[in-house]
C-alpha cells in the first residue's frame, strides 16, 4: 500500500516538474534507516520508547522514502517532547528498557514472538501475558496516541479472523493450514513453530483449565520440538491432576533433550503447588 502511494507521488513529482526524474522506492527494505531518515526529515523525535512520536499523530504510522535525483528544500528535525514523562517505561511487562531512548530488544515481546526463533526464556515467559504476536503496550500509553483516529484506509482493517481469534483451535493447525490461514499477514515470518509456541505460552499465562487437553495433545503430537517445550511448560503452569498426569506420561515418551527437561522443571511446579506450605514456628519470645 505505501509503496503504491509513493510511486503515484513519483509520477506526481514528474508531472509537476515536466521532467523524467529519476527516483526509488523504499518501504521497509533496502539499506535506509527507516526511523532515522524520517527523524532527520521532521515527522518527529525519538521518544522514549524508541519509536518516531509526532505531535500531530503520535506514532501509529509506517514509514517510507522516495530517493529523487532533485533538489528539493528541506525539513528540520523537531525537539524531543517527551519531558519527565515516563509511562512507556513503567508500562513494559518484561522490563526490556534499559533506560529513556534505550530498548534491550532480547527483552521485548515483539521480538519474543516475532523475531526470536527459539525457545523463549522461562523468566520472561510469565510477563508476556497473552501477546501471541508483536506487543504495542509502551504505544499505547504513550499521551501522544490518546488522540489518535481510527484509520479509514482500507489495507488496515482487520482482516476476518485474525482480530483477537480463539487460542485453543490455533494449536491444532497443520502448517499448510498456518499457512493458508496467515497467507498475506506478517504473522507467517513467526513461521508454524515460533507462533503456537507463542500461543502456548499465552495459555499458560491465561491459566484456565479448559485449555489442559489442547495443551496435552499439543505435548503428546505437535511435530515441532519448540512447540511441545512450551506446551510443557504452559501445562506446568496451570498445573492439575490432568496437567501432571499428561506430563509424567510424556517423561517416557519424549526423545528431545530439551523438551524433557522442560517437563521435568514443569513436573517440579506442578508437585510445588500441589505441597501443603510449612507451618510456621511457633513464636517462643516472651510476653
Amino acid at each position: 500500500m505505501m509503496g503504491e502511494k509513493l510511486e503515484r507521488l513519483l509520477a506526481f513529482v514528474r508531472a509537476e516538474t515536466a521532467q523524467d526524474v529519476q527516483g526509488r522506492v523504499f518501504v521497509d527494505a533496502g539499506p535506509v534507516l527507516d526511523r532515522e531518515v524520517g527523524a532527520r526529515a521532521g515527522i518527529g523525535w525519538f521518544g522514549k520508547n524508541t519509536n518516531l512520536l509526532s505531535m500531530r499523530i503520535g506514532s501509529f504510522f509506517v514509514l517510507g522514502e522516495l530517493f529523487l535525483e532533485l533538489d528539493l528544500d528541506w525539513d528540520r528535525p523537531v525537539r524531543d517532547r517527551c519531558g519527565h514523562c515516563r509511562l512507556c517505561l513503567d508500562a513494559c511487562p518484561t522490563n526490556a528498557f534499559v533506560g529513556p531512548y534505550v530498548l534491550d530488544a532480547r527483552k521485548c515481546i515483539s521480538y519474543l514472538t516475532i523475531e526470536l526463533k527459539g525457545a523463549i526464556p522461562r523468566a520472561l515467559r510469565p510477563l508476556m501475558g497473552a501477546h501471541v504476536f508483536g506487543c504495542d503496550i509502551c504505544q499505547d500509553v504513550c499521551p501522544y496516541n490518546a488522540k489518535g483516529r481510527a484509520t479509514g484506509e482500507p489495507a488496515f482493517q482487520p482482516r476476518p479472523g485474525l482480530y483477537a481469534p480463539q487460542l485453543i483451535p490455533l494449536l491444532r493447525l497443520t502448517d499448510a493450514e498456518f499457512k493458508v490461514r496467515f497467507r498475506g499477514s506478517p504473522i507467517l515470518r513467526a513461521k508454524r513453530r515460533g507462533f503456537l509456541r507463542n500461543v502456548c505460552v499465552a495459555l499458560g499465562n491465561l491459566g484456565c483449565a479448559d485449555t489442559v487437553p489442547a495443551l496435552v495433545q499439543a505435548l503428546a503430537g505437535d511435530p515441532e520440538a519448540l512447540v511441545r517445550a512450551h506446551a510443557a511448560w504452559a501445562l506446568g503452569r496451570i498445573g492439575g491432576a490432568h496437567a501432571e498426569g499428561a506430563l509424567d506420561e510424556a517423561t517416557g515418551r519424549e526423545a528431545d533433550p530439551a523438551v524433557r527437561q522442560e517437563i521435568a522443571l514443569a513436573l517440579e511446579e506442578v508437585g510445588a503447588a500441589g505441597r501443603p506450605s510449612r507451618p510456621e514456628a511457633p513464636d517462643r519470645r516472651p510476653d
